[in-house]
């Protein structure tokens, strides 16, 4: 008797549970065609079921590779592992189909992706900053590329600026470290390459005035005066002018002296 009132509870909790919403069992993908598969796989992407939809886009770009739709299913693909966070995926996902399928109508908005998903894993100035480069770098080619798609090429211009801006950013602060450190050879060499590849950044005229100081420092006066001037001339309405006509005006009373 108790075999059969077991038995009756293990059956009646597999139904329960059956019932519950997103426990039914997945259609089997293989016994369905092209259509109606991706269909089904789309109806989950909607429903933000990212994960199914992932594992069966997955599977139906290896098993429909001669579908009309694959090239869609490749990049809902890109979509899901965008939304489940998984940034890097992504950007492979996105990357696979403007490689494969060259001539899709996703190409230009894949390419595009390829810059956000690398942007979404760009870290803060301080750390290392490939994965910046490799935004910066997808942006510019989808710019190039497909320069007739104003909008989202504006916006691959600002998040380019963004990113330079980072860049210069970490240029800077490994500048000033040295020149705390009173390595200022080293720490003119940053300055400088802010000025030379970063010069449109907010970061640019720090570095010209760090440059003047570092050859102050280095007892080169007449290269600091230079380098104060250039800075004056460059950035007259930047709130450091005061500080660079002071440290002129001490080079002046020292050269006199």
């Amino acid at each position: 008797m108790k075999t059969i009132i077991n038995i009756v509870i293990v059956f009646t909790l597999f139904i329960s549970l059956c019932l519950i919403p997103g426990c039914s069992r997945r259609p089997a993908l293989e016994e369905m065609d092209d259509v109606s598969a991706f269909q089904y796989l789309r109806t989950r992407y909607d429903k933000g079921d990212y994960l199914e939809a992932t594992s069966g886009l997955e599977f139906y770009t290896l098993n429909f590779s001669g579908s009309s739709l694959v090239d869609s299913a490749q990049f809902l693909l890109g979509y899901a592992h965008y939304e489940l966070k998984e940034y890097l995926l992504a950007a492979d996902a996105f990357e696979h189909l403007y490689n494969r399928f060259q001539r899709s109508r996703f190409v230009p908005d894949a390419m595009y992706m390829v810059g956000v998903c690398y942007w979404k894993m760009s870290p803060k100035y301080s750390l290392d900053q490939d994965y910046t480069y490799r935004a910066l770098d997808a942006f510019q080619a989808f710019i190039d590329y497909h320069p007739e798609y104003v909008d989202r090429v504006k916006d691959a211009q600002d998040l380019i600026e963004l990113g330079r801006n980072k860049l210069a950013h970490k240029e800077y602060a490994n500048g000033m470290i040295y020149l705390k450190m009173k390595d200022y050879e080293a720490a003119i060499i940053y300055f400088r390459s802010i000025s030379d590849l970063y010069y449109d950044t907010e970061w640019a005229p720090r570095a010209a005035y760090q440059l003047a100081v570092c050859m102050t420092k280095q007892d080169k006066r007449e290269e600091a005066e230079s380098a104060f001037r250039d800075f004056i001339s460059k950035y007259p309405d930047h709130l450091w002018r005061s500080k660079a006509e002071s440290a002129l005006n001490g080079l002046a009373v020292t050269d006199e002296g």
